[in-house]
């Protein structure tokens, strides 16, 4: 029997939409599994999930509030300050529920730019505050039916991504690619991070000096890496596949894992002693409350958590 731990996320999104669309499969999965719906106190709510004060022993899908006071009001659609606020306290009591229980987790989407500006400083995003909560580095990692995908830098500015791969840990890397589950003996493929994987030097080193070094970490840990591929070609069809390739930056690796994935993909953070898994994709301000959302991203999630495939709801 799993525990999993669902944090709401920004409760102006899509996501209490995605989470009633669920229903009946968080519903069905709660006969054999433990989850809880970490929410706070405001208007938006999923009047079918069994309210209860803290994690019991029981299999079920329950809600399970924090905070206490006069709720917040919120509008679907309209994130503010206290919105942002409240999704980052959410996620922190998540986390303290992971702590003290054990189990799995979900993210439900965030908006980092409202998270920032209720004044969390330095909020990058669920990887880096998970890596900060655990004391221990983390890794994203973009997996679905058919790619894996790690971006070696994450949510910093494409000027700073140089000197993050100086810093870059390999070492730690190397050791959540071993013990993750999802990653048994992967095949991976490294994309050079300048046009043509730099050229032979003629288009930057950072091939053959930041890079060249890192790998030779993995491959002294006896995986097997290949590279540096041209990240214009690694994706198309009729390429070389590898089990797991790591990008250089955020969008030289996402933007052709969302193009090939589509809804399904889900994103996993390597590096912890448990998993935790979101869906690939954010908080659709714009069509929240519109009855259009689709859960499939959430769907992934569960099926990754408790290991079966399910028909969409």
């Amino acid at each position: 029997m799993k525990t999993i731990f669902i944090s709401e996320g920004d409760p102006t999104s899509i996501n209490y939409e995605l989470l009633g669309s669920s229903f009946p499969l968080l519903e069905s999965l709660g006969q054999h599994h433990r989850i809880y719906l970490i929410r706070g106190p405001h208007n938006q709510t999923l009047p079918k999930a069994k309210e209860i004060g803290k994690p019991i022993g029981e299999p079920g899908f329950y809600s399970i509030p924090w905070g206490r006071g006069k709720p917040k009001s919120y509008v679907l659609g309209k994130p503010s300050k206290s919105s942002g606020k409240m999704a980052y306290d959410s996620l922190l009591a998540a986390i303290d529920f992971q702590k003290n229980f054990g189990g799995d987790l979900i993210t439900l989407p965030l908006s980092k730019e409202w998270v920032q500006k209720a004044g969390v400083k330095g909020f990058r995003g669920h990887t880096e505050t998970l890596a900060e909560a655990y004391k221990r580095p983390t890794f994203m990692m973009m997996s679905g039916d058919k790619l894996n995908v790690i971006p070696l830098t994450t949510h910093v500015p494409l000027k700073d991504v140089v000197k993050e791969l100086k810093n870059f840990d390999w070492k730690e890397l190397k050791n959540a690619i071993l013990r993750s589950p999802y990653l048994k003996e992967p095949t991976i493929g490294y994309l050079g991070l300048n046009p043509h994987a730099g050229e032979g030097g003629k288009i930057g080193t950072e091939e053959t000096t930041i890079l060249k070094t890192g790998v030779g970490v993995l491959r002294k840990a006896k995986l097997t890496v290949e590279g540096p591929l041209s990240a214009d070609s690694a994706f198309l069809p009729g390429a070389k596949a590898y089990d797991l390739y790591l990008a250089g930056y955020h969008d030289q690796g996402l933007i052709p894992f969302k193009l090939l994935e589509g809804k399904k993909g889900v994103n996993i953070t390597l590096g912890l002693d448990f998993t935790r898994v979101s869906p690939d994709h954010g908080t659709a301000f714009g069509i929240a409350g519109k009855g259009c959302a689709d859960p499939t991203g959430l769907i992934s999630c569960l099926e990754r958590l408790v290991e079966t495939k399910t028909k969409p709801v």
